[in-house]
């Protein structure tokens, strides 16, 4: 990097679009401390299809891509994009990642940036918020419109090993391929992707899905998954109650194919299942001064648009050749990056309305 006024970075949030941003700018030249609320456990979402896209001109982005694909195209589980980003950023020696670190508040002066923490404040030149659909970070830059809308649907989300499976269920399903099925319990979607170890043959991959289900808004504000129409957290194992598993079972037994349910009652009875609220979250603003925000803090749309991933990773690109542009001037450049981008991802988010209107609100 030549000689630059802005050195250091404050990335509030360590999911995959905080994570692939530290990798941009440090692999950039600058120092990176990223602030990720969670432990370090994975996270243990569904799947993602990193469906390729035609490469621009950015080394940085075919480097994430491939970083984040291990070189294939296969439908990939969370976790495993999420392990191999962690492990490429731990590799990265002007980076420091903090987990436990819940931020409270973000602000900043002329001349730097800051978050602060219920023990600490970070400071550095300029921030940038990946901290998602809940962003204190949006709440800042945008504190009339801070909160995503609730699409009025929840999306059971998880995997489980394929070898629990009855092998002439699965066998016979082919890896990377994903499977949607329309019942009056919602929307399924199934996938097979690579296993633990990476493995592909049958018996050794992982079997994803992800439950889409508009029944249960009254038990989601009783719970306190909604507060006054906003969504507050998702459902995790043991916060999920037996009355809802035991009504999901039944309900999955009588809608689904019995391959499907197969899946879902391992999932349930397991209660390693996700129910996470979806939201979308359409922006009036991307960035100001020294702060700007991506990924879902700064446009959120249903996972069935199927583009998150790849939205976050154009939002760094964006990033990256924007601050190439005025490299004396982190505003220049932030303003730069939101010209770039805000009626792209306001356009995306709108194009993704068109399911939430036919499935979660009507």
């Amino acid at each position: 990097m030549s000689q630059q006024q802005v050195e250091h970075a404050i990335i509030v949030g360590g999911s995959l679009g905080g994570l692939m941003m530290g990798l941009a700018l440090s692999r950039s030249g600058y120092t990176v401390t990223i602030l990720e609320r969670a432990d370090s456990s994975l996270r243990n979402g569904a799947f993602i299809r990193l469906h390729t896209k035609p490469y621009r001109n950015s080394e940085i982005e075919r480097e994430l891509r491939h970083l984040a694909s291990n070189g294939s195209n296969h439908v990939e589980a969370w976790s495993a994009i999420q392990e191999r980003l962690r492990n490429a950023v731990a590799k990265e020696p002007g980076i420091t990642l903090h987990h436990h670190t819940r931020i409270v508040s973000v602000g900043q002066n002329e001349s730097s940036a800051w978050a602060i923490s219920e023990e600490e404040t970070f400071k550095g030149d300029f921030l940038i918020g990946a901290d998602g659909y809940r962003s204190i970070v949006r709440r800042y830059l945008s504190p009339g419109k801070p909160f995503a809308d609730y699409a009025g649907y929840l999306a059971w989300v998880g995997k489980v090993d394929e070898h629990l499976l009855p092998k002439k269920d699965w066998k016979k399903r082919q890896l990377s391929s994903a499977y949607f099925n329309d019942s009056a319990a919602g929307k399924l979607t199934t996938a097979v992707m690579p296993g633990k170890e990476g493995g592909t043959h049958p018996g050794q991959r992982w079997i994803g899905f992800c439950w889409f289900d508009h029944s249960h808004n009254p038990l989601l504000s009783e719970l306190g998954v909604l507060k006054d129409g906003v969504a507050q957290h998702s459902l995790y194992g043991e916060a999920i109650p037996d009355s809802l598993l035991e009504e999901l079972s039944q309900t999955s037994q009588a809608y689904w194919s019995k391959e499907d349910d197969a899946i879902l009652q391992i999932a349930i009875k397991d209660r390693s299942l996700i129910g996470a609220p979806v939201n979308e979250y359409i922006p009036n603003i991307l960035s100001k001064g020294r702060i700007a925000m991506i990924g879902d803090a700064a446009h959120t749309m249903s996972p069935m648009a199927g583009a998150g991933f790849n939205d976050s990773l154009d939002d760094t690109v964006a990033i990256i050749d924007s601050i190439k542009q005025y490299p004396n001037s982190i505003t220049k450049a932030l303003s730069e990056y939101q010209t770039r981008r805000l009626d792209v991802v306001r356009q995306d988010v709108l194009a993704g309305q068109g399911f939430n209107r036919s499935f979660g609100r009507l």
